[in-house]
């Protein structure tokens, strides 16, 4: 299943499957971001705004936080949903 196609709304059973998979992703993600957020001395948001004003000097760990930040942003907006059309 791609990671933007939900089932189908009215099986509820593949959607809770779908939404443990989302909660699980986002985990990761978060750890991840935990040891980026850990490393530099900053959050992620922080980072985040940093790195879209160009406060930040390039670099290849920026990138990975970067997409790990962009992924957590993606992966809760579907949690989200998921939620809401579970309700």
């Amino acid at each position: 299943m791609m990671e933007d196609q939900l089932p189908p709304a009215t099986d509820h059973a593949a959607l809770r499957a779908y939404l443990q998979r989302l909660e699980a992703s986002l985990s990761l993600v978060e750890r991840r971001l935990k040891r980026f957020e850990e490393e530099f001395g900053m959050d992620s948001e922080e980072f985040y705004a940093k790195l879209q004003n160009a406060e930040l000097d390039e670099r290849v760990e920026y990138a990975e936080w970067a997409g790990e930040h962009e992924m957590r942003l993606r992966l809760t907006k579907q949690r989200d949903e998921l939620k809401r059309r579970l309700r």
